[in-house]
């Protein structure tokens, strides 16, 4: 079935990102009931932890023992913890936002979820932070930002250095830039480095603006905000590197040739076939892992790629997924879907002849 996508082209507008801010999310401090409820619950939890386990507690920096984890998992249960941050989220964000992806969702305990955020937001009772986030609307933007488009994910123009090179040569020796038109595809997007910096690299191979068109998509609606708009408020030099590259690109003529848009990434059709697909971080990691479902994403994927076009895949997983899921398992999937596949710097490529 297709989906319909509505599309967004990037806004470099400070005054037009202020007010699209002010749809998305809510001011002023959160005077919840149900919220003031859970936040209270769980202050009683911590000096109950506290009080019965001392020497279990943890302080931000400090290691996650056994210990730490196990005295914490029960005295401050960890579903509790996701009920009380899944109330902040909705009186908080008119966006859809789920917390999968987030440590939110994935951590057993809470020391192991408050290690994981950005610093300002490491704190040993999750009350605490409940409580300054609903009182703080601008404390509570940074956090919103940086629990959906963190640090550590992306945040490089170059996190492919070799892919984009093999894709550069792959362009330049296939006569792709002398095509009428190429579309192009970044699925799994995140906050958009990688989709700007196709446009980059397609300009650097000789492609005319007018020739070419990029869509980049995402599950998550406020990656989507954060790369129309360039805006990270938690990460300042993330968000001075945006507005250097994006204008940049602009004066190129490229700026105006890419869109994002909030979308399944695995959706069997979409309707429109591409040119150049990246699905950089998204197969044989934490999302897509299961046998039956990476063949479903990758016979997916397949199908949107044109005559004659490619698909990229490559990673940076850590915590074992390489062992699970091995490139070589990837490989053997494109080429069942019918792609001849190569190595292509940090990752495969797939490509399909005609």
């Amino acid at each position: 079935m297709e989906q319909h996508l509505t599309i967004q082209p990037p806004v470099t507008d400070p005054a037009g990102t202020e007010r699209a801010l002010r749809l998305i999310l809510a001011t002023g401090e959160l005077d919840d009931p149900d919220l003031r409820r859970r936040i209270g619950r769980l202050h009683e939890r911590f000096a109950a932890c506290a009080a019965t386990a001392p020497l279990a507690l943890w302080a931000p920096g400090g290691v996650i023992t056994p210990e730490i984890r196990s005295a914490t998992a029960l005295l401050i249960p960890q579903g509790e913890v996701r009920a009380a941050f899944r109330r902040l989220l909705r009186l908080s964000l008119r966006l859809d936002a789920s917390l999968e992806g987030t440590p939110l969702r994935r951590a057993p305990s809470w020391p192991d979820c408050a290690g994981r955020l950005d610093p300002p937001f490491r704190t040993a009772s999750p009350a605490r932070l409940l409580e300054r986030l609903a009182a703080d609307d601008r404390l509570r933007r940074a956090f919103l930002f940086s629990l959906y488009v963190p640090r550590r994910h992306g945040a490089r123009f170059d996190r492919y250095p070799e892919q984009a090179a093999f894709l550069h040569r792959w362009l330049r020796s296939s006569g792709s830039p002398r095509r009428e038109r190429l579309r192009c595809l970044d699925l799994a997007c995140g906050a958009g480095e990688g989709t700007y910096a196709l446009a980059r690299l397609l300009l650097d191979a000789g492609c005319h603006p007018d020739r070419f068109r990029i869509l980049g998509l995402s599950s998550e609606s406020l990656e989507i905000f954060a790369a129309v708009h360039g805006l990270f408020p938690h990460d300042p030099p993330r968000q001075e590197a945006f507005r250097l590259v994006r204008e940049e690109l602009r004066a190129q003529g490229g700026l105006s040739r890419i869109g994002f848009a909030t979308g399944e990434l695995t959706a069997a059709e979409c309707g429109e076939r591409y040119d150049i697909i990246l699905c950089n971080g998204i197969l044989g990691g934490p999302f897509i892992h299961e046998r039956d479902d990476l063949v479903r994403a990758v016979a997916g994927i397949s199908r949107r790629l044109a005559a004659g076009g490619i698909v990229l895949a490559a990673d940076r997983f850590h915590e074992g997924w390489k062992r699970s899921v091995p490139p070589e398992r990837i490989g053997e999937l494109l080429a069942a879907a019918g792609l001849s596949v190569a190595a292509a710097g940090e990752g495969i490529a797939g490509i399909r002849n005609g």
